[in-house]
């Protein structure tokens, strides 16, 4: 069978609050239960019918998904991705949890034989109230580590799909045209905008290589500040590239109106190549078809001082030599771990 990838594996999975919990459990308590007429100490198969339901919901809703959960491996990429949402600690309160809501099935054992013991329908009763407070007080001592349970299957559902496949993360500054060229190149529909910050998660695409996938990350813009400056969003861009990528495109808006100065870009450039190296990374100038030539001579040359790494110019708008960048960063991915992959069958030609 396939391996899902996190996301796909806890997407599926719901655990109900505190609130959902007791709704049910008073439902099944007020609820008539009918029994044979002629069969002795009815009270026991009511309260032993109750009891049951409770203990096959709890089974089924929460205990079974907890333990689905201890069974998913989350690795470093997706930690950072839920520290980032304040959620620290997930696999130490999971499976913590998971050991306290195992104490449940205990109870139910021992409650069951409580009410089979039991001399009348009173105290029948009496045994099956004591244990559904017990099992109320569980559950309300654990609202907070069920939240953070919840919150970060939230999260990691909503999180691409990451496989184990060559990974090619195009980074940059805002407004530098990553977008476009993601969305021109993959299967990836990233949303494209005049507005800086536009894309404000990683957006995940797939390249074809004759029947190989790659896979092409767009992410955030960063600005020009040192890492534990950056916010978030931008914060989601420094934990892809630092987990994820295989290789690594960085992107360049040349022109002399450019959002963000040639300074500021060739700046973040340098702390990219500080904290990567730049044995992975190609720059690629882009929207060449908007500047002009001696402009962008003069970007190169700026660039070739900062770094020895591969200058690709590029119209990501016009699809202008897009099929060379690729082409050459999939020769490039042969040299990493991931080496089966093969020249591409790419239909955005330039």
């Amino acid at each position: 069978m396939e391996e899902k990838c996190v996301s796909e594996e806890v997407g599926s999975i719901r655990i109900p609050d505190f609130n959902e919990v007791r709704e049910y459990v008073f439902k099944v308590y007020q609820d008539r239960i009918s029994v044979p007429k002629r069969l002795k100490r009815k009270y026991v198969a009511v309260y032993l019918s109750k009891i049951d339901r409770v203990n096959s919901y709890l089974v089924d809703r929460v205990l079974n998904n907890l333990e689905r959960l201890t069974k998913v491996r989350i690795g470093k990429f997706y930690q950072e991705i839920l520290k980032l949402a304040d959620i620290n600690g997930y696999e130490q309160t999971l499976n913590a949890l998971y050991r306290r809501m195992k104490v449940i099935s205990r109870l139910w054992k021992v409650y069951r034989v409580g009410i089979k013991s039991s001399l009348d329908a009173k105290e029948a009763k009496k045994v099956f109230r004591e244990y559904i407070g017990r099992v109320l007080s569980i559950f309300r001592r654990s609202s907070t580590e069920l939240d953070l349970i919840r919150n970060a299957v939230t999260i990691l559902s909503k999180t691409p799909c990451i496989e184990d496949l060559p990974t090619i993360v195009v980074a940059g500054m805002p407004q530098t045209g990553k977008s476009t060229f993601v969305g021109n190149v993959s299967t990836a529909k990233p949303k494209v905008s005049p507005f800086p910050f536009t894309t404000k998660d990683i957006v995940l695409g797939h390249i074809e290589l004759d029947g190989v996938k790659v896979q092409i990350v767009d992410t955030p813009g960063i600005l020009d500040r040192p890492i534990n400056e950056l916010n978030p969003i931008e914060r989601r861009a420094y934990i892809t590239i630092k987990y994820l990528a295989n290789y690594i495109l960085y992107f360049i808006d040349p022109l002399e109106d450019s959002y963000y100065s040639i300074e500021s870009q060739l700046n973040l450039l340098q702390m990219i190549i500080n904290e990567f190296g730049e044995e992975r990374i190609s720059v690629v100038i882009n929207k060449v078809d908007s500047v002009r030539p001696e402009r962008l001579e003069y970007v190169k040359k700026l660039v070739s001082e900062r770094t020895k790494a591969n200058i690709y110019t590029i119209s990501a708008l016009k699809n202008l030599n897009t099929y060379n960048l690729i082409k050459d960063v999939v020769s490039k991915l042969r040299k990493t771990p991931h080496n089966t992959v093969s020249e591409p069958s790419f239909n955005h030609q330039s």
